[in-house]
């Protein structure tokens, strides 16, 4: 935890009353409430770029959509190896939690109107200099898949997995490129009084086609809730024709390759977790001989 010597070298601080720290999560910040009105992410100084980035592109967010946080205020602390990012603290707690306590009616609204408002913040467009979606994504997973194939795991997952991705990875052409919050899954959602209140933690955001925001529906999203994960599908896309289908597939068969590979480099138990909810989600489509998978038809 950052020393209060630390913490009271930013400005804020000197008109705090209250400072609660947050310990869940797999982020490098350290996060903490203050108030019970402000999130303040202290955040280690070599990622500054990467951050400052995160903090503006949620000012630009601002203009569409109320229901993300306030960006409030950046800036490095003084004689220190770290920055510190302040934003407006929302009200709920996190999906993950909450959803399994509400009716099936309350899970599957509170995904719908998930699903529109992340449809909402894909209206900013990526920076006129960003490559093409096609190219980022297609050597990413290259690189991705390449390590794969060195791991010790079922080479006939591997197959199945490389020959879709090979077979539909010209999808990607031309797609648009948008703002992806690159997270969404229910510990980034909030609900209050049962209802969905906002989509926090920017923190992974990225360029291109919105729809691979879906990615880690059927990954995770679905364990927690399926009527929320039915919802967040309804609410974002009204026309979900194949094109929509083919898409949300390959991105599904694309994040396994990087799930596996990033599992590896945690341990070994969670390699075999991981594992597991790959083997669900390619049973899901019947061996990616389907599109629509068998959680949202069932």
């Amino acid at each position: 935890m950052i020393t209060d010597n630390i913490l009271n070298k930013i400005p804020i601080m000197t008109s705090v009353s209250s400072i609660r720290h947050i310990a869940k999560g797999y982020s490098a910040d350290e996060k903490y409430v203050l108030d019970e009105k402000y999130l303040l992410r202290v955040i280690p100084s070599d990622s500054t770029d990467r951050r400052l980035g995160e903090f503006q592109t949620i000012q630009q967010l601002e203009k569409y959509s109320q229901k993300i946080p306030e960006a409030v205020q950046y800036g490095k602390i003084e004689g220190e190896d770290y920055d510190y990012m302040i934003l407006s603290f929302l009200p709920g707690e996190d999906g993950e939690k909450l959803l399994p306590l509400m009716s099936e009616v309350d899970q599957y609204q509170a995904g719908v109107d998930a699903g529109v408002e992340l449809k909402l913040l894909h209206q900013l467009k990526a920076p006129e200099s960003y490559p093409s979606w096609y190219d980022v994504k297609k050597a990413k997973n290259d690189r991705y898949f390449e390590e794969l194939k060195q791991l010790k795991i079922n080479l006939e997952l591997v197959e199945v997995i490389g020959t879709y991705i090979r077979e539909n990875e010209h999808l990607m052409y031309d797609r648009p490129n948008c703002l992806q919050h690159d997270d969404i899954h229910p510990s980034n959602i909030l609900i209050n009084d049962h209802k969905f209140s906002g989509i926090i933690d920017f923190q992974r955001m990225d360029w291109g086609d919105p729809i691979h925001d879906l990615h880690k529906l059927g990954f995770f999203s679905k364990h927690v809730s399926i009527p929320f994960t039915k919802g967040i599908v309804d609410g974002y896309a009204a026309d979900r024709d194949s094109l929509f289908w083919s898409l949300y597939t390959l991105y599904s068969a694309m994040h396994l390759v990087s799930a596996l590979v990033w599992a590896n480099r945690w341990s070994k138990e969670q390699l075999e977790k991981m594992l597991i909810l790959s083997e669900e989600v390619i049973q899901d489509h019947d061996n990616f001989t389907k599109l629509i998978p068998k959680w949202y038809v069932n």
